[in-house]
Formats: structure tokens, sequence, C-alpha cells
């Protein structure tokens, strides 16, 4: 953001004196109409964690979760401010499990991925998933900040909190929590089912948490299979879901370590959705 400061040079007339004032007054109200950088939508990225795993954050939002990242600088200060952003993640850990995510990002990437995670640790922030990569950058978030906390969620991508050091408290960012997984709900505008794998991040083991948005009456069937097309495991739900949201598990303890495929399908639409198993 830039302000430029304007000079205005006239004859020293009391006429001129009062039209320079009005001027100044105008050219002033239409700077600070603009002063406060405004960002309304996500930085979109593709990276790995500090544990090889891949992420995308716009199909991580697509998908119904909530992304909430912290940028720090390892220290004390930092751990103050992101405490309170990480707390309010924990606190959605049963009413919405695996929906909230707490992403901490090193401020400019320049600590090494063992040194971040052993810092969040010693701090109990120990379900962060760390990053320290450049392709997570806080520029495209305004002003920079150590710590810097955003609430991201919503098929639009959007930015429901941004604040920097001791503006972070964990009432507002978990209120920020609350409306972006509202907003998901309440804007959705799938086809009549949607789904998702909410053990994310994506490896899984054991079991396989689906939450799927049904918009009219219908049965359904997951199906598993593998990279050669296989079937492998086939659930059944014929039970007629009326429209509403629904949550399901699948055990896959007996899946041997890979890439799989989900299928979802209705009597009218089908989607896959590629998952990996690692133990």
């Amino acid at each position: 953001m830039r302000v430029m400061i304007i000079f205005i040079i006239v004859a020293n007339t009391n006429e001129n004196k009062l039209l320079t004032m009005k001027r100044i007054i105008l050219i002033c109200s239409l700077l600070f109409l603009n002063v406060e950088y405004v960002v309304s939508q996500a930085t979109d990225f593709t990276t790995n964690d500090c544990n090889g795993v891949t992420h995308n954050l716009y199909d991580s939002l697509d998908a119904g979760n909530v992304i909430v990242i912290s940028w720090v600088m390892p220290c004390s200060p930092c751990a103050t401010y992101s405490l309170p952003a990480y707390s309010a993640v924990e606190s959605f850990t049963t009413s919405h499990p695996e929906r909230v995510h707490f992403y901490m990002a090193d401020d400019y990437a320049n600590t090494p991925c063992s040194s971040l995670s052993s810092w969040g640790d010693n701090y109990n922030m120990i379900n962060s998933t760390y990053f320290s990569t450049s392709d997570i950058n806080m520029n495209g978030y305004g002003v920079a900040g150590m710590p810097k906390v955003v609430v991201l969620g919503g098929q639009d991508h959007t930015i429901f909190y941004n604040k920097n050091d001791a503006n972070i408290n964990f009432n507002d960012v978990q209120t920020a929590i609350s409306n972006a997984l509202g907003s998901f709900v309440g804007t959705n505008e799938l086809s009549s089912i949607d789904f998702k794998i909410t053990s994310f991040p994506n490896p899984t083991v054991d079991f396989l948490n689906i939450s799927y948005v049904v918009k009219q009456n219908e049965k359904i069937s997951f199906k598993i299979i593998n990279i050669l097309g296989e079937i492998i495991l086939v659930e059944n739900d014929n039970s007629l879901n009326i429209p509403g949201v629904y949550n399901k598990t699948i055990n896959i303890s007996s899946l041997s370590e890979g890439s799989y495929f989900l299928n979802v399908s209705t009597s009218s639409h089908s989607k896959t959705l590629k998952f990996v198993v690692a133990y």
C-alpha cells in the first residue's frame, strides 16, 4: 500500500486559502478511504509440508475444510499469540472432527522443518501441520507480522480472519472458524451429492471418514478401488437419505499401503476421489 502526500501551492489570498483547504480536505478524505489494505480471497498454493505430504489450499477449502494458518518466527512472543489460534482450532475437534486444520508456517521459510516442528511441539501445538516453504506467503494477506493468523474457508476461498501479533485472540478466531464452517454448508452449490475425505491431511490409515451432502432423496453406494481399477470394498447405504449433511466412517485397516480411489455414487451421480494409505 502506498500513501501519497500532496502539497498544493497557491497564491496567498484569503479566497485561495479557502479553496486550498477544501481541496486538501477532499483529497485526504479520498486517501483515507483507501488506507486499509483489504483482501477478501485466500491465495492458493500447492506445496509439501514438513512430512512431504502435498497440500493444495483451494482443494482443501472446496472439500469443506477450514484452514487456519499461523506464520511464526520461532520465539516466545510468537508462541504467546499463536496459542490462542491453535486452541480455537482444537475446540472444534469433537464437533467437527478433521475439518479444521492448523497450519504453522515459518514466516520467511528460513527455519529448518526439524527446528520449526520441535518449537511447536515444545509449546504443545502438537497437532499442527508444519511448513517451511515460500509457497505459503503472508504477503498476500496485507501487512506482514510475527505471528500472523488467517482463517480461510468456503468454496469462495474467503478470508474470515486476518490479524497480527497481540490482536490475535481465542474468541475472535473461534468465531471466524464457526463462520467459515457455516459458509460451506449454507452456500453449497454442489450437485445432488458431494463428499470429502476428512482424515486430512491425506494419507490416512485404518479409517476413512467421509462427509457428504445430499440434496434429494438418494440411496448411496461407496466403493474402494485400487490403482488397477479393481473394486476391493463395497458398502451400500440402502436407506433413503433425505436432504442433509451426513458423516460416514469406512474401516480400511485391511488395505495395504498405496494409492486408492473412493467412488461415491447414486442413481444419477457419481464422484471419485483419490486417497493414500500409509502406515
